[in-house]
Formats: C-alpha cells, sequence, structure tokens
C-alpha cells in the first residue's frame, strides 16, 4: 500500500524514526537510570532477550537519545561500563510524543 505510514514509527526531532520497541527504550531510560546497557537491554528485549534488546538500546544511543554507558554516574554498577539513561535529546522526543 503505497503512502501509507505505521502509526507505531515516530521520529525525532532530526526526522530519524523510532520504532516501538526503541521508544519503549527511551521511555524506560527517562523513568529512572539503569545500572547498566544490559540491564535496560534485558527490560526492552522480548522475554528479557538481551540480544535483540542491545540492538534496541544500540539503535537509541546511536541515534543520541540514550546515553552511553556512564561510569561515573551514581546508579552505574560497579561491575559494569556504567548506567544508561535518557538524554536530553531524548527527553525531548518523549516530550514531543506524548501519548
Amino acid at each position: 500500500m503505497y503512502g501509507h505510514t505505521n502509526p507505531t514509527v515516530r521520529t525525532t526531532e532530526d526526522g530519524e524514526q523510532v520504532g516501538p520497541r526503541m521508544h519503549n527504550a527511551v521511555e524506560a531510560a527517562a523513568r529512572k537510570p539503569w545500572q547498566s546497557k544490559k540491564e535496560l537491554a534485558e527490560a526492552v528485549g522480548p522475554n528479557g532477550s538481551t540480544d535483540y534488546g542491545y540492538r534496541v538500546v544500540d539503535r537509541c544511543i546511536g541515534k543520541g537519545l540514550i546515553c552511553w554507558p556512564d561510569a561515573e554516574h551514581e546508579a552505574a554498577n560497579p561491575h559494569g561500563l556504567g548506567a544508561v539513561y535518557a538524554t536530553d535529546k531524548g527527553e525531548r522526543y518523549l516530550n514531543s510524543h506524548e501519548d
């Protein structure tokens, strides 16, 4: 079907596409800092799938919606690379897509 758009795909201020799982990951990262990328990946991957969850989180990081793991953050797991949370761009994205 030509001209049909998927209503669950949203866009960032830069026109980048954000699918439903990415949207959920940004929402989760905005609610609280996660101790590690793995922890967030498990939460957003289907049935706790870290493989798929890592891809979702990595796409969010690549678009600047979630920060790179921050070892200096107070919520960081000392045994991991650091905490992950929504960036300012991620927060602006969510504010522009309040459902």
